[in-house]
């Protein structure tokens, strides 16, 4: 495999796994802070890739992929209808070539922002707008094992969640469903995503199953053959399983599995991650 083969596999592993987004906790963006709070979530990811869906669905052998990456993601409640948040990456990849030597890197690759406005709500339900941007920080496109692409790419995002009580306990769930759009590669995605949570009464566990689902839309505009080739359309399909304990001060500590169970021209990812969550308010 030749050093810009090379590089462009690198890149697609990275783009069309979508790695640190579906492997990261179960997210709450149904629900806005409230005014004044600050919370800072800190997973810690691990990926481990070494087969493919074909572009049939079956599975196949592939180079190994591996990823660790940390991604603090940092919010604030503007009003309590309003936040405002950012999520930068660092990254360590790790790819093996065709002659099963390993390259490594690693560096600060990008940072997301976003914007979270609530719809509306009643009680605990709530229906929120969030719009984010993916700013490249130094993703070293241009290295035999990139980080990242050095492009910027914008998403938009409908969600919605209710919380309620469940016999001694509570169940909690949310959906959201949204669009990437990538004005370079790879092709736009339209994802859907949902969890449902149980906690149960008088305990500090809480236990979480999730589903994320992501659809390449492709990209009419891109007649580059050698780039749809390295960039091929694709779908990807995602469990994880997670628990979460809280501490009498109001930290919380997640961990939980992910695993990729159906696609087409995607990697197989599987993933462990950890996540500390610590609030502020001022």
């Amino acid at each position: 495999m030749d050093s810009a083969a090379f590089r462009r596999y690198s890149l697609c592993s990275l783009a069309v796994l979508g790695l640190g987004l579906a492997s990261t906790p179960a997210g709450a963006s149904a629900w806005t802070k409230s005014k004044g709070d600050l919370s800072i979530l800190m997973p810690l990811s691990y990926t481990h890739v070494d087969e493919s869906f074909d572009e049939d669905g079956d599975r196949v052998d592939r180079p190994v992929f591996e990823l660790a990456e940390i991604s603090p993601l940092i919010q604030y409640g503007v009003t309590d209808s309003f936040t405002i948040g950012m999520q930068p990456k660092y990254r360590r990849v790790w790819l093996e070539d065709a002659n099963g030597d390993v390259e490594h890197n690693s560096g600060l690759a990008e940072t997301d922002f976003f914007l979270r406005q609530r719809l509306w709500s009643s009680g605990d339900a709530s229906l929120s707008l969030q719009a984010g941007v993916k700013v490249p920080v130094d993703p070293e496109e241009d290295s035999d094992v990139p980080l990242g692409r050095d492009q910027v790419d914008a998403d938009l995002k409908l969600a919605y969640g209710n919380r309620h009580a469940a016999g001694s306990g509570r169940i909690f769930y949310s959906a959201e469903t949204g669009y990437n759009k990538r004005w370079q590669l790879p092709s736009d995605e339209a994802f859907f995503n949902a969890f449902i949570g149980w906690a149960p009464g008088g305990s500090a566990w809480s236990f979480i199953l999730r589903s994320a689902n992501t659809v390449s839309v492709g990209n009419e505009d891109n007649n580059d053959s050698e780039v749809l080739t390295a960039f091929p359309d694709y779908n990807r399909h995602e469990a994880q399983l997670m628990a979460s304990y809280r501490f009498d001060n109001s930290l919380s500590l997640t961990g939980g599995v992910s695993n990729t169970f159906a696609g087409e021209s995607v990697g197989i990812g599987k993933t462990g991650f950890l996540a500390l969550s610590v609030p502020y308010e001022f």
